[in-house]
């Protein structure tokens, strides 16, 4: 460009700043405006230095972009490109119209090839830059051009609040350019904000500003003084005051004050325990001070499922919570895990702890009285449940499985299912008693043939505490106990508890037949005495578990078992059952959960049999022993890749490694007192006492097993369960798979249908497969054939309408057939010895339930029930001809109910069970003729209540008010053929918590 118009732009852009100069003080503007009209003439006649050093003065006067650019129009005359360059930037970034914009940049890149260009960048930016030393002024803020002469040079940087960064020996080089970035370090402290809540959201020096977190939390702040808002749904508002100090930790505690309300929290069952997000808070009915805002409420109360509801309440208002509870039936005996009873694969039926504790059952055996579809018996010796029809005399009960929290109790050597005081002294520890009809080999091998009993202990302690009782039952039966409980933590803690207990006796009346095949009746006294000790405890820590368990039984038998003497009351049993299981069952994930089971079994069982004396003797004994000992491992996965599908895989091992049984056959010649005498063996027929002899055998064994279910639930009404079992035995080989399915819908709300199928087995045990009397047995190398494994095939259907949320009405049909029963075989003596035998006949039981329930509510309950089942024979092609199945009755029924009469203080509880005639064991022809024994109708009525004063729990109670007379059928084994049932009895006991 020529000078010449170099100059009249210089003029032209003068005429532009005078036009759109700010008004400022006259003096300054009138100086601003000489000294601009003095530079422009002096630029005209081209004295560039003097034109630069009056445009200097009018912009330090009075700033003005266009001047600046005048200021680097004339550097660029004066050849000295840096400073023209620097100022030509300064104008870029002062113009805001962008029509002038190219002509800046038009001139910034026509010097740039004359100066060395450093670009200064900076994280964050808005950075102070200084070039060399900080006393030469500032060259700007980043990002920034500058233009220097080539050269080495340092650049500084400051930003208010960040760490001063700078770069030493930056070479310029003219006609290139170099970019300088520094990542600046921010001075900050740290602010820990804690308070005696957590949740609030706390705001940093603007209320309206967004949360900077929720408290408790850690906060980065600039040094300096800093105001902080705290807010939290149902507390005041609070603001605090904080000094950041740089590279030191400070820590702002707050308070925030609540906002309260009322919550009126209401049950249909009076004391449920009233939980405000997570804290207890009080009982119902239950008027709450609680904070306002939106709270969780759980409401729970034992027996009843617990709900949870949200409710808003609003500070100084009332809110009202009206809560209906639905009465709690859990199983785990089903599946092995825990489930509502709705959605059980099978037939269940809960005692709840409040039957049990209204009407104060004495034993397992008294509470199953009056269940739907069972039945009991009681021989002298042991009491048996009967389950739809089949309790076959002499079975002793093995063909149900009875488990105390899952653990199988059953013995190892005839299998027996312990329910009466040889299972326990009392029902104080026990929660509930589950009970599941129809076959549940599936998940328990053997045993579980007609259905299963599980009784269920309480769960862990929630405070520390313990108790004492007392009581009389059964008419001579006394009984105490204590109990002491250790919470360890949220989810840990142990009870142990420790029982004993005494039976009098009582006095039989027995009819029999004299050696002319007379009837006469024999009374006895007292012959009925027992004594009773259970030692139980469970432990939790964590997912890891253990319990442990032994109970021991001493007791006279009446009834003249094995032809013993009725009268002269020596004959006895012990009965001894223990075990400690550990447990681990961790929840791995929601999709993956294990179960390591382990535990150690014992059980030793003595007799003594007393036999009226032959001649030259005054007494003569039978002794027999059987011992066992044996570990069982089971492990469990369960596998649920999604939530409508959950494999369950198992495996189980038992080792028996004992299974000894002895017997000794004595005669005791001297005269009354035998502690020291000789015992000689039983005489022949006119033959007299000689030596002892004594049979000896050890028959240890191995069990095991694999097991496989799958749950498939499509939908909240739809529900699939499948699985099989096989199981295998040292003794016999394999069960043979042991399958079971069950499909369950809900068609509408209130409905719920069950359809379950499958097969059970029960193995033949020890006792069958090898025990024999002395003057009869067979070894087992010499019996043909030998035993097979029993086998129940069922099926069943199952519909169930809740008229309300307390009303529920049941009924129900099932089909089970029976085959390969072993039954005893033989009379005792050398021709015909004592064995046992598969049968030919197997045995179909068509059967029909109903049932009508009235939760329990208040104190309040009722029940009405009736069962139907007829057992029969399927005999035509068998060896022996069968009559009718002995001990089955066809009709049974069952009221229950329970009536508060003064709150918790004083409750009625009243059972009545009426059952049909039984046929007893003569079922063979050839036998005597079968016989029945009488129809029953047994009512009972309890008195309990609870004082909370003190935490006494008290019953009194009738047993039997009409003291109905009435037998039972007994087994081959016993003298008489009909065993008298208990007539009215009284129940008294206390029991003491603190």
């Amino acid at each position: 460009m020529s000078f010449r118009r170099s100059a009249l732009l210089i003029i032209i852009v003068s005429l532009l700043t005078l036009h759109n100069r700010p008004a400022w003080a006259d003096d300054l503007a009138d100086e601003a405006d000489l000294h601009f009209k003095i530079a422009g003439e002096k630029y005209a006649a081209r004295d560039f230095r003097g034109a630069l050093e009056h445009f200097l003065v009018s912009n330090r006067l009075v700033p003005n972009r266009n001047v600046i650019f005048n200021i680097a129009r004339t550097y660029e005359q004066l050849q000295e490109y840096p400073d023209a360059f620097r100022y030509y930037v300064q104008v870029l970034d002062l113009e805001p119209d962008a029509s002038r914009r190219p002509r800046i940049e038009e001139a910034i890149a026509r010097i740039q090839p004359n100066v060395a260009v450093i670009n200064v960048t900076t994280d964050p930016p808005g950075a102070t830059v200084y070039i060399n030393r900080r006393d030469l002024g500032p060259r700007g803020n980043t990002p920034r051009l500058l233009g220097f002469p080539a050269g080495t040079y340092k650049v500084i940087v400051d930003l208010p609040g960040y760490e001063p960064a700078e770069v030493d020996g930056v070479e310029g080089r003219v006609g290139e350019q170099k970019t300088i970035g520094l990542k600046l370090e921010r001075i900050v402290g740290q602010v820990r904000i804690v308070g005696e809540t957590a949740g609030a959201s706390v705001r940093i020096d603007d209320v309206g500003s967004a949360p900077a977190c929720t408290a408790p939390c850690e906060l980065t702040m600039a040094p300096g003084r800093h105001r902080l808002y705290l807010t939290q749904e149902g507390y005041q508002p609070s603001e605090q005051d904080v000094t950041v100090v740089a590279k030191t930790p400070v820590t702002a505690r707050y308070r925030l004050n609540p906002l309260t309300g009322s919550l009126v929290v209401n049950t249909d069952e009076r004391d449920a325990l009233v939980e405000v997000d997570g804290k207890a808070m009080g009982f119902t009915p239950a008027v709450l001070n609680v904070q306002s805002g939106q709270r969780k409420v759980r409401v729970s109360l034992r027996g009843f499922r617990a709900v949870e509801q949200s409710a808003t309440v609003v500070a100084n208002q009332q809110t009202r919570l009206d809560v209906s509870l639905r009465q709690l039936e859990e199983v785990e005996a089903a599946s092995r895990a825990t489930e509502s009873v709705e959605d059980a694969p099978g037939s269940v039926t809960i005692i709840s702890s409040q039957e049990l504790r209204a009407m104060g059952y004495s034993t397992v055996a008294e509470a199953l009285r009056g269940v739907r579809g069972m039945y009991t018996t009681y021989d002298g010796s042991y009491t048996f449940a009967g389950i739809r029809g089949i309790n076959l005399p002499g079975d002793y009960g093995n063909r149900v499985l009875t488990l105390l929290n899952g653990h199988s109790t059953n013995d190892s050597w005839p299998g027996l299912s312990y329910l009466d005081y040889s299972a326990r002294t009392d029902l104080e520890d026990v929660e509930r008693i589950e009970i599941v009809r129809g076959p549940g080999s599936v998940l328990y091998g053997t045993g579980a043939f007609s259905g299963v009993i599980n009784v269920v202990t309480k769960g862990r302690p929630t405070a520390a505490g313990g108790s004492l009782g007392a009581g009389t039952a059964d008419n001579g039966v006394i009984r105490g106990r204590g109990s002491v409980q250790l919470p360890f933590g949220r989810d840990s803690g142990m009870w142990m508890s420790v029982a004993g207990g005494r039976g009098l006796g009582r006095d039989y009346e027995f009819d029999v037949r004299d050696a002319d095949n007379r009837k006469i009746t024999i009374s006895t006294h007292d012959t009925d005495s027992f004594n009773v000790g259970t030692v139980q405890g469970r432990l939790w820590l964590k997912s890891f578990s253990a319990q442990w368990f032994i109970n021991s039984r001493s007791k006279v038998i009446p009834g003249g078992l094995s032809a013993t003497s009725l009268t002269d009351g020596e004959t006895a049993f012990r009965d001894t059952r223990g075990f400690v299981e550990l447990t681990v069952a961790p929840q791995i994930s929601r999709q993956f959960a294990t179960m390591t089971r382990a535990s150690l079994n014992y059980f030793n069982f003595h007799d003594t049999l007393s036999f009226d004396p032959p001649p030259g003797t005054t007494r003569l004994f039978d002794k027999e022993d059987f011992n066992d000992i044996w570990a069982l491992a089971e492990q469990r996965f369960e596998i649920s890749p999604i939530p409508e599908l959950k494999f369950t895989l198992g495996a189980e091992v038992q080792l028996h490694v004992l299974a000894a049984q002895r017997g000794i056959e004595t005669a005791c010649v001297t005269d009354g007192n035998c502690g020291d005498s000789v015992y000689l063996p039983r005489p022949g027929p006119g033959e007299a006492p000689t030596t002892d002899t004594e049979t000896f055998e050890e028959h240890p064994y191995q069990i095991g097993a694999g097991y496989a279910l799958v749950d498939i639930v499509p939908s909240d009404r739809v529900r699939l369960s499948a699985g099989a079992r096989l199981d295998y035995y040292s003794t016999f080989g394999s069960s043979g798979p042991s399958p079971r399915i069950a499909l369950i819908v809900k068609p509408y709300e209130g409905g719920n249908l069950k359809l379950t199928g499958g097969r059970a087995f029960r193995a033949p045990s020890i006792y069958e497969l090898y025990y024999g009397y002395y003057d009869s047995y067979v070894p087992a190398s010499e019996r043909e054939p030998e035993l097979e494994p029993e086998q129940v095939y069922s099926g069943e259907v199952e519909f169930t309408h809740r008229l309300s949320s307390t009303v529920s009405l049941l009924a129900g049909g099932y089909v089970n057939y029976l085959d390969d029963l072993i039954a005893q075989r033989g009379s005792g003596v050398p021709a015909d010895p004592t064995r046992y035998e598969n049968t030919d006949a197997p045995i179909l039981v068509v059967g029909a339930e109903a049932e009508l329930r009235r939760d329990w509510r208040q104190g309040w309950m009722a029940s009405l029930s009736y069962s139907y089942a007829r057992a029969r024979y399927l005999d035509e092609s068998a060896d022996v001809k069968l009559r009718r199945v002995p001990n089955s009755p066809e009709h049974m029924g069952s009221f229950k109910g329970a009536l508060p009469i003064f709150g918790k203080a004083l409750t009625l509880g009243t059972r009545l069970t009426v059952e049909s005639v039984r046929l007893d064991r003569n079922v063979a022809e050839g036998d005597p003729p079968q016989t029945e024994t009488e129809a029953s109708a047994i009512w009972d009525v309890v008195l309990s209540g609870q004082v909370d004063l003190g935490g006494l729990r008290y019953n009194v109670g009738v047993y039997n008010v009409a003291d109905w007379r009435y037998t039972a059928p007994t087994a081959v084994q016993f003298t008489i053929d009909k065993f008298p049932q208990s007539g009215r009895t009284f129940l008294v006991s206390a029991n003491l918590t603190f």
